[in-house]
């Protein structure tokens, strides 16, 4: 394989890494801005409710980065079989 190419599918994973932990790092400061907003109405049980919307979320948006990870670790490891 070109080096071209286990740069660009390094590339593709981090920034896959990237935007997964920036996703995750924002759905936690949401929870923290709606506590502060609310603090005397927000109980544990609507934060409890908040943390598995926000869990949904992170899920949904993640699973595109998740499935350019596995697709170029596949393609990593496929390539560097037939190199071999």
């Amino acid at each position: 394989m070109k080096q071209t190419s286990r740069i660009l599918l390094f590339s593709a994973i981090l920034i896959s890494i990237a935007a997964v932990s920036a996703v995750c790092w924002h759905s936690v400061e949401e929870i923290h801005y709606l506590k502060s907003f609310y603090p005397g109405q927000f109980s544990v049980e609507e934060a409890f409710y908040a943390s598995a919307v926000e869990l949904v979320k992170i899920i949904i948006i993640s699973v595109p980065f998740f499935l350019i990870i596995a697709t170029a670790l596949y393609l990593l490891r496929h390539f560097r079989k037939d190199s071999r």
